[in-house]
């Protein structure tokens, strides 16, 4: 009679349940390392598909890593500013394609009367632009201060100061009735056209966001896995 009997079953069971328990642990490590991967490549198209993107446009990006009590990992635009406008407002459009909303900028100018309904600005021809082809922020806030539409409703002193210097110096440019930019009186004869007023920009789809970031899941996903298992394993000796 051949006899086969388990030994060794009580020890082999506890390392199973060790395992299990570690399993959690290795999903959400797994979903968060191709949550990295999809960033990083989101990041690469950005700057292959854009024109000179800033260093604003390629940190646009926030990474929400998977837990174990919530297995997803989530990769999206970053929805808050400091003084500027959100990655959302502007970058959207160049997912989904469609019209550009309005910048806080834009809501400001709006707001004091100085841009038009259903209006936008771009660079005029006297602007200085930035090395992103951009009329700079300093110089945009300082068209804003002396139009009394700064980005900073609570104004300090320094604030006011710049105003009441600028005040006079930039306005509201029309041909006939009809608004057309914004300018800078640069001396008695000289007038500089540096916002020009223009139709709401529309924008085809540029950023393939959701095509990239399945590619970098249907890749990397069961890869990251089977390392997470194989770590979570090992930790469970």
């Amino acid at each position: 009679m051949i006899r086969i009997v388990a030994t060794g079953l009580k020890e082999t069971q506890d390392k199973l349940e060790r395992a299990q328990k570690q399993i959690p642990f290795a999903t959400a490590l797994a979903l968060t390392r191709t949550a990295q991967i999809v960033k990083k490549d989101i990041e690469a198209e950005m700057a292959s598909v854009f024109d000179r993107p800033t260093k604003w446009t390629l940190n646009s990006l926030r990474l929400f890593p998977a837990k174990k009590d919530k297995l997803e990992a989530r990769v999206w635009m970053k929805n808050e500013a400091d003084k500027s406008t959100p990655a959302t407002t502007w970058l959207s459009p160049e997912i989904e394609g469609g019209a550009r909303p309005a910048k806080r900028s834009e809501k400001n100018l709006r707001a004091k009367g100085a841009l038009p309904d259903g209006k936008f600005i771009a660079p005029g021809r006297d602007a200085k632009l930035n090395q992103y082809g951009n009329i700079s922020r300093g110089q945009l806030q300082k068209i804003l201060s002396g139009l009394g539409a700064q980005f900073d409703p609570y104004q300090n002193s320094t604030t006011s100061r710049r105003s009441a210097a600028n005040k006079r110096a930039f306005f509201v440019i029309s041909k006939g009735n009809r608004p057309i930019g914004i300018a800078q009186r640069a001396s008695k004869r000289g007038i500089k056209l540096l916002l020009a007023f223009v139709s709401r920009p529309a924008y085809s789809k540029r950023l393939d966001f959701y095509g990239v970031a399945q590619k970098a899941i249907d890749t990397n996903l069961e890869k990251e896995m089977e390392k997470a298992l194989k770590q979570a394993f090992a930790n469970a000796r």
